[in-house]
């Protein structure tokens, strides 16, 4: 005999259901009825717990937002240190798995963001402005203790997150097209190549990279 859903599990299984559905067709693109009919329920049934799409797509950001705070208060405890190596391999880590095991997390912030979906700030804000800024923050600290070259440390948090972004989001976007490596060794190689970068060298004052764009004539000038 089939037993009837709670309201608690059913709102929790509707939401499972609707990121699967919004990650493979987009929030415009995705409807109630599709969303009802794969749950087995009504339309008035699923209007019962979400109102509206809205509210639907608020409940699966925040749904998303609290199964990353384990791995997050993690990486938090590691940031508070000075092992370099230890919380940046953590990152790269943290960050392939999100790409290995959630790919539907990353298809919908793709989604919610190429369709000026309203709710595409509030998802960047919940899942990764926290994180980027804890980044950023470890990196500022570390140059300001002397262990870093003094690099913009938003700059070097981008180029280190979007390093390790790439190789996660091609292998979303042309899945079997690259040879598949653990994370760990991927992680780990792309810290090195990182860290090679941003250490502070034996030479306390390097010379500064040329700016050649300075010297370079520019391509409207004309000859006089």
């Amino acid at each position: 005999m089939k037993t009837r859903m709670r309201a608690e599990e059913r709102h929790a299984a509707i939401v499972r259901s609707a990121i699967h559905l919004f990650a493979e067709k987009g929030f415009r693109g995705a409807t109630t009825r599709e969303l009802a009919s794969a749950l087995g329920v009504t339309e008035p049934v699923l209007y019962q717990h979400f109102p509206s799409k809205e509210d639907l797509y608020r409940a699966i950001i925040e749904t998303k937002a609290a199964e990353v705070q384990p791995q997050a208060g993690q990486l938090r405890e590691l940031a508070r240190g000075s092992d370099d190596r230890a919380f940046l391999c953590a990152l790269g880590e943290l960050i392939l798995r999100r790409y290995e095991e959630d790919p539907d997390l990353s298809r919908l912030l793709i989604f919610s963001a190429l369709e000026g979906h309203e709710l595409a700030e509030l998802f960047f804000d919940r899942l990764y402005v926290g994180f980027f800024h804890l980044v950023t923050g470890y990196l500022r600290r570390r140059i300001r203790e002397g262990a870093f070259r003094k690099v913009n440390p938003e700059i070097a948090a981008r180029g280190l997150i979007g390093m390790i972004s790439y190789h996660g989001l091609v292998g979303i976007l042309y899945p079997g097209k690259l040879k598949r490596h653990d994370r760990r060794l991927v992680a780990a190689q792309m810290v090195t190549t990182f860290l090679d970068g941003i250490y502070l060298p034996d030479d306390p004052n390097p010379p500064a990279p040329r700016d050649e764009s300075a010297s370079a004539p520019s391509s409207h000038s004309t000859a006089s």
